[in-house]
C-alpha cells in the first residue's frame, strides 16, 4: 500500500484515512443524464442559440490544425486558444451525470457546459476505463447509441466542478489559497470535502442570497416583462439594465458587472449546495444508524468515523463463563475500540485506481486505554482491511461499529460494568484470585513468561509499577498525537479531457489532463475536531490521568497483572474473577497455643505496626533501637516445635487478624546458591516491604543450619541470611521442627523464639471443637446453596457429643499416636466423606455417574450422621501406618528427632528449667516481705537456686525411654484397643453430655491420664489450658486482634 505524506504528527505512529462509497439505493433519483438543475435563464431562442454555437466552432476551427492519422482526418487546436475559447464558454448551472466515457470526451460545443459533471460507476466501470486506456479516449460506438447511467445499478464515483465561483468559495471556507479555479477540479470518492464543509458553504450561499437575492429578483422580473435578455456567462453577459440603456460611466459598469458576477455565483452555489445535499450528504448518513448492512470497499471511509467505538469480537465473547475463559484461544481479547484514524489508498497520478485494486487496503488506527500503574492511557492497534470486490457484510470485517454488531446494547452494558469494575480493582492492593491465568495482552501478543495457562487460587497482591518493571515488554505503549496540518494533495489523469468537433471524433479541438484531488484536508480537519475532544489522546497533556469518562468505561481491558503470593510470581488474570478479600472471623483468636505465645505475638506484632505508622507519618523521627541506622528495625519470631503443632498457623492468624498480606517462602523459591538466594532474598524482603505483608519462612532450618569448617557453599548461605535477617525492617516469621540444627549465630538475630509443645489433652479437645464448629458451618452454606435444586442433600447431623468423647479417649490410650492439629482438620474431612458416603453409595457402587444420577432423582436421600464411628475408621488407618512405620524404623518420631538431636518433644519445662527469681529491692516498686533494707541489695531466694530433678521425675523419664526402646523392637506391644462409648454415646445424638464433654470444661482435666499400671505414678500436670490460673478466657484473648 502507497500511504499518504499525511502531515499530521502521530506519536509514536501516523495516521492517514481513506473512502468508498455505494448509493445505488438513494431515495433521491437522477432523471436520465443530466438534470438535477437550477439553470441560469437563457432567454435566447433556437436561431440565437445556433448562431452562437455556429460562431464558436467557426472560431475552433479556423485555429485548428489538420492532420490525417489512420485516414481519418483529426484536428489538433493550438493548446492556449483551444482552451480560452472553451472556458468563455456560457456554463448551465446544472448537474450532468454520465459514464466514464462521456466523462472524458465532449461532442460539440453543447458538452462540457455544465458547472458540476458526475462519472457514475457501475461493475463494467474498470473495463470500460482501461479500454480507453488502451485506445486513446476514442469511443467504441457513435455518441448517439451511448446510454445515460442507470443510478440503480450504478454509483457516484467523480465529481467534477467547472464553476469558479463554487471552487473560490470552496477554497475561501478551507483556508486554502493560490488555486487555478479557470480549470476544472475533480473529487473523488467519499468526497469528505464537500460533506465535512457542507454547513459553511451553506453560511455561504445565505451570505449570497442577501447579497444578491433582491438583483436576481429584479432581473428575472424584466425578464418576465421583456425588457431584459441575457444569455449566462459567456461572450454576452447577462445585464440588469433595461432596453436602451447605456451605463452612464465605467464606475456604473463595474458595479453592474460585479452585480452579475454575483448573481452568476448564487445560482452556481444554489446548484452546489443542492447537489450535495441530495447526492453526497445520504451517501454518509447511510451508516449513522445499522440499517445499511452491507459496504463498498471505497465507502469505508464512510463506515469508519472518527471517535466511533468499535467492535471486534473475540473467540470467548463477552461471557463470564469460566469454561470459556479457561480455553486455550490465544487471541486478542479486547472487544471495544475507538476509532482514532484510518489510512486509505493512496491514488497515484497517471493511472488513476479509485474504483480500487487487490494492491490496495484501508488501515484502521484505533486504542484501548489501560492503565500502567500510574495514569491511564491510549494504546494503539491497527486492523487492516484487505481489498474486495464489490459489496460484503458489515459484520464479517475484523472491526466494525458498535452499533452494527448483534445485541449490541447488551455487549455495551457488560463492557461498561466491566470498565467500572477494572477502575476500582486498580485503587485496591490485596485481593483473592480463583480462575484461570490469561497468557496474551489485550491485543493478542503472548509474552514467552505467559505461554502456559493454569489455575489459580490465591491471595493476590496487585502491583502494576513493579509487575511492568519485571515484565517490561508487557507495559502498554500509550499513544498521543500531534495536530494535523492542512495539506492538498493534487495529481493529474492520464486519460485526458477530449472536446471533440461532433460525435463522429473526427476533429479533436482541444485535450487536456484532469486535475484531481487526491487528497483533501477534510481529513485532518476530522482528525483535529476528534483530538480536541480526547485529552488522553493529545501530546499537550502531560499530568497523569487518574480516571477515565463514563463513554470511555467500555474501553478498559479485562486482564490486570498481579503477584500472585502462593505461586510466587507474577501472572496475568482476568479481572472477572478477581474478588475482595472476604471479612473472616478471627483466626488469631481461635489460635489454640499457649496463651503466653499468644500475649507475646500481639504485644510484639501491633508494636511493631504502631512504630511503622509513626514513621510514616512522621519520617524525621528515629525510633530504631540499634544506634546503627536501619539495622535490627524488623520483628523476626522463630516458631520452633513439633509437626502440626500451630506454628504456621500462627503466622497465616496474624496476617489475616491485622488484615495483612501473608507472604509464603520456601526454600525452593530462593534457588541453591548462595548469588540466587540473596537476590531472591533481596527482591522478597523488598516487595514484603513494599506492600506491608508478614513475611513466613517455613522450614527454615534448611538455610540457618549450622556451619561448619570445610563446607563453604553452605556457610554462604548462612552468611546471606544472616545480613538479611539484621537489616529486614517487616515481620518474619520463622518455622522449624529441626531446630536443633540451627546456627548459633541466628539466636541474637531473632526477637523471640516460641517453642510450641505437643498438643495437650485440653488443646486437642479445643482443635475438635473449633474443627466442629467449622463443620457445621460448611455444612449450613451448602444447604444455603444448593436451595431449589431437584434434588437436594439432608442437611449432616454432627453428634459433637460422642466425637468429643471419642476424642479424649484416643488421647488417652493412644500416647504414642496421638494426632496433631493437621491430621485433626485431615479427620474431619475424611470422616464427613464417609458419612455421606454413607447415605449416598450410588456413584461409586454403580461407576456409572449417568446412571448414579438416575438413581439418585428417583429416591429421597438417607439421613446423615456424624459421630464417633467415622472417626474410629480413620483412627485405624492412622494407627496402621504409624505402627508399621515405627516398627520400620525401630523407633518413634520423637525417639527420632531426639537421636538426630533436631527436637526434644518429651521435653518438660517443670522440673527442668530453674533460674533465680528476682525480687526487687526497697527501691523498687514494692518491698517483699524479708528483703533487705539496703538500698541497691538483692534478696537471695534459696529456693531459686539450681535445682535438680526429683527422683520422682528421674523414674518417670526412664520408665518412658525404656518402654519406647521396647516398643521400638517390638516387645511390650499392646493390641489396638477398642473405643467403647458410654451408654448415653451412640450412633445416635447423646441426650446426656458425655465425660469428655463435661471433662472439657473442668479446669483439672489431667493431660497425662493415661499411665502405665505398672509404672509409677505421675504427677498432676499444672501446664497451660489445665491449670485455671492460665485459662485462655482470662488473657483477653476475645479481644478483637
Amino acid at each position: 500500500m502507497l500511504e499518504l505524506d499525511d502531515p499530521r504528527t502521530a506519536l509514536p505512529d501516523q495516521p492517514e484515512n481513506k473512502t468508498g462509497g455505494n448509493d445505488a439505493d438513494q431515495g433521491h433519483r437522477i432523471d436520465e443524464g443530466a438534470t438535477l438543475s437550477i439553470k441560469e435563464s437563457v432567454d435566447e431562442d433556437e436561431e440565437a442559440k445556433a448562431k452562437v454555437t455556429a460562431s464558436h466552432d467557426a472560431m475552433w476551427v479556423e485555429s485548428a490544425n489538420t492532420n490525417i492519422t489512420d485516414g481519418k482526418k483529426e484536428t489538433t487546436p493550438k493548446p492556449d486558444e483551444a482552451w480560452n475559447q472553451i472556458k468563455d464558454l456560457p456554463k448551465i448551472a446544472s448537474v450532468r451525470m454520465m459514464a466514464f466515457n462521456e466523462f472524458k470526451n465532449r461532442h460539440g460545443a453543447d458538452e462540457g457546459r455544465h458547472i458540476i459533471e458526475v462519472f457514475r460507476a457501475g461493475p463494467t466501470s474498470n473495463e470500460e476505463i482501461n479500454r480507453l486506456r488502451r485506445d486513446g479516449n476514442r469511443a467504441s460506438r457513435p455518441l448517439s447509441d451511448t446510454e445515460s447511467p442507470d443510478p440503480n445499478e450504478t454509483w457516484i464515483q467523480r465529481v467534477r466542478i467547472q464553476s469558479e465561483p463554487i471552487l473560490e468559495n470552496i477554497q475561501n471556507v478551507t483556508n486554502a489559497s493560490g488555486w487555478d479555479v479557470a480549470r476544472p477540479w475533480t473529487f473523488l470518492r467519499p468526497f469528505d470535502c464537500f460533506a465535512f464543509f457542507q454547513d459553511k458553504l451553506k453560511d455561504k450561499l445565505q451570505m449570497l442570497e442577501r447579497q444578491w437575492g433582491n438583483a436576481e429578483r429584479l432581473y428575472l422580473e424584466r425578464q418576465e416583462s421583456g425588457q431584459a435578455a441575457g444569455v449566462g456567462t459567456g461572450d454576452k453577459k447577462m445585464t440588469l439594465l433595461e432596453d436602451g440603456d447605456e451605463p452612464n460611466d465605467e464606475k456604473d459598469q463595474r458595479t453592474r458587472d460585479r452585480e452579475e458576477e454575483g448573481v452568476i455565483a448564487l445560482r452556481h452555489m444554489r446548484c452546489y449546495v443542492e447537489f450535495v445535499d441530495k447526492e453526497i450528504l445520504p451517501l454518509w448518513d447511510r451508516f449513522t444508524d445499522s440499517s445499511q448492512r452491507k459496504v463498498r470497499f471505497r465507502d469505508l471511509m464512510m463506515l469508519f468515523r472518527y471517535g466511533d467505538i468499535l467492535y471486534s469480537p473475540s473467540d470467548a465473547g463477552e461471557s463470564k463463563d469460566p469454561q470459556l475463559s479457561s480455553s486455550e484461544t490465544k487471541s486478542m481479547h479486547q472487544t471495544a475500540w475507538r476509532l482514532d484514524d484510518t489510512t486509505v489508498p493512496r491514488m497515484q497520478d497517471g493511472d488513476l485506481e479509485d474504483l480500487g485494486s487487490v494492491s490496495q487496503y484501508f488501515e484502521i488506527n484505533c486504542s484501548y486505554i489501560d492503565h500502567d500503574g500510574h495514569s491511564y492511557g491510549a494504546v494503539k492497534h491497527t486492523f487492516t482491511i484487505e481489498f474486495f470486490e464489490g459489496e460484503k457484510d458489515i459484520t464479517s470485517l475484523p472491526v466494525y461499529p458498535m452499533r452494527f454488531a448483534k445485541e449490541s446494547e447488551r455487549i455495551i452494558t457488560r463492557l461498561e460494568e466491566q470498565g467500572h469494575r477494572y477502575q476500582s480493582l486498580v485503587k485496591e492492593r490485596h485481593l483473592r484470585y480463583e480462575g484461570w491465568t490469561m497468557t496474551s495482552s489485550p491485543i493478542g501478543t503472548t509474552e514467552p513468561e505467559f505461554r502456559s495457562r493454569e489455575h489459580i487460587d490465591s491471595e493476590v497482591i496487585l502491583d502494576l509499577v513493579e509487575g511492568l518493571q519485571q515484565y517490561p515488554s508487557c507495559m502498554p505503549n500509550f499513544i498521543q498525537y500531534l495536530p494535523g496540518v492542512d495539506n492538498w494533495i493534487l495529481g493529474e489523469d492520464n486519460v485526458e479531457i477530449k472536446h471533440w468537433s461532433d460525435g463522429t471524433e473526427a476533429k479533436l479541438l482541444h485535450a487536456m489532463k484532469e486535475k484531481l484531488v487526491l487528497h483533501d484536508i477534510a481529513i485532518t480537519r476530522r482528525f483535529n475536531v476528534h483530538l480536541e475532544k480526547q485529552r488522553i489522546l493529545s501530546w499537550e497533556n502531560t499530568k497523569p490521568i487518574t480516571a477515565v469518562h463514563k463513554e470511555d468505561l467500555i474501553l478498559l481491558p479485562r486482564r490486570l497483572m498481579v503477584y500472585a503470593l502462593r505461586e510466587r510470581k507474577f501472572i496475568m488474570v482476568d479481572i472477572w474473577f478477581l474478588e475482595s478479600i472476604q471479612e473472616q472471623v478471627n483466626a488469631f483468636r481461635d489460635l489454640k497455643i499457649n496463651p503466653q505465645h499468644k500475649r507475646m505475638i500481639r504485644s510484639l506484632v501491633q508494636a511493631h505496626f504502631r512504630r511503622q505508622d509513626i514513621e510514616k507519618s512522621h519520617p524525621q523521627i528515629e525510633l530504631g533501637q540499634d544506634i546503627i541506622q536501619g539495622k535490627g528495625s524488623g520483628l523476626i519470631i522463630l516458631l520452633h516445635g513439633a509437626p502440626g503443632v500451630g506454628k504456621t498457623a500462627t503466622a497465616q492468624a496474624v496476617a489475616q487478624a491485622s488484615k495483612r498480606p501473608l507472604f509464603p517462602i520456601t526454600c525452593g523459591d530462593l534457588g541453591f546458591t548462595p548469588e540466587e538466594v540473596e537476590r531472591a532474598l533481596s527482591d522478597i524482603t523488598r516487595l514484603s516491604h513494599l506492600w506491608n505483608c508478614v513475611l513466613l519462612l517455613d522450614e527454615a532450618d534448611i538455610f540457618l543450619t549450622r556451619r561448619g569448617m570445610n563446607d563453604f557453599k553452605k556457610n554462604a548461605l548462612v552468611s546471606v541470611f544472616l545480613r538479611v535477617l539484621e537489616y529486614y525492617s517487616g515481620i518474619l516469621f520463622l518455622t522449624t521442627n529441626r531446630v536443633g540444627t540451627l546456627d548459633e549465630a541466628f539466636k541474637s538475630r531473632i526477637h523471640v523464639s516460641l517453642y510450641y509443645e505437643t498438643l495437650k489433652r485440653k488443646q486437642t479437645l479445643a482443635i475438635f471443637q473449633v474443627n466442629i464448629a467449622r463443620l457445621r458451618e460448611i455444612e449450613s452454606k451448602k444447604q444455603e446453596h444448593l436451595k431449589g435444586d431437584d434434588w437436594q442433600e439432608p442437611v449432616l447431623t454432627i453428634d459433637d457429643k460422642s466425637i468429643m468423647d471419642y476424642a479424649g479417649w484416643y488421647f488417652d490410650n493412644y500416647p504414642e499416636q496421638r494426632w496433631n492439629g493437621r491430621q485433626i482438620r485431615n479427620a474431619f474431612q475424611i470422616a464427613s466423606s464417609l458419612a455421606q458416603y454413607d447415605m449416598n453409595k450410588t456413584s461409586l457402587d454403580v461407576w456409572n455417574e449417568g446412571k448414579a444420577n438416575e438413581e439418585r432423582s428417583d429416591r429421597t436421600a438417607a439421613y446423615q450422621i456424624l459421630n464417633w464411628i467415622q472417626f474410629d475408621k480413620v483412627a485405624g488407618m492412622i494407627n496402621e501406618f504409624d505402627v508399621y512405620l515405627q516398627e520400620t524404623t525401630g523407633m518413634t518420631d520423637v525417639d527420632a528427632a531426639r537421636i538426630d538431636r533436631t527436637r526434644a518433644d518429651d521435653f518438660e519445662y517443670r522440673g527442668t528449667v530453674y533460674r533465680p527469681r528476682y525480687r526487687p529491692s526497697e527501691a523498687g516498686r514494692g518491698r517483699p516481705a524479708g528483703s533487705s533494707s539496703q538500698p541497691g541489695s538483692f534478696h537471695h531466694d534459696s529456693r531459686s537456686s539450681t535445682h535438680r530433678p526429683s527422683a520422682q521425675g528421674q523414674q518417670q523419664a526412664l520408665y518412658q525411654i525404656e518402654r519406647r526402646e521396647n516398643l521400638g523392637t517390638g516387645r511390650h506391644r499392646r493390641q489396638r484397643r477398642q473405643y467403647r462409648p458410654p451408654q448415653s454415646t451412640s450412633a445416635t445424638h447423646s441426650k446426656q453430655p458425655s465425660q469428655a464433654q463435661t471433662d472439657f470444661h473442668e479446669p483439672d482435666w489431667d493431660d497425662e491420664a493415661f499411665i502405665d499400671p505398672n509404672g509409677p505414678h505421675m504427677p498432676d500436670e499444672e501446664e497451660y489450658y489445665d491449670h485455671p490460673s492460665l485459662q485462655e478466657d482470662q488473657l483477653d484473648d476475645d479481644i478483637e486482634y
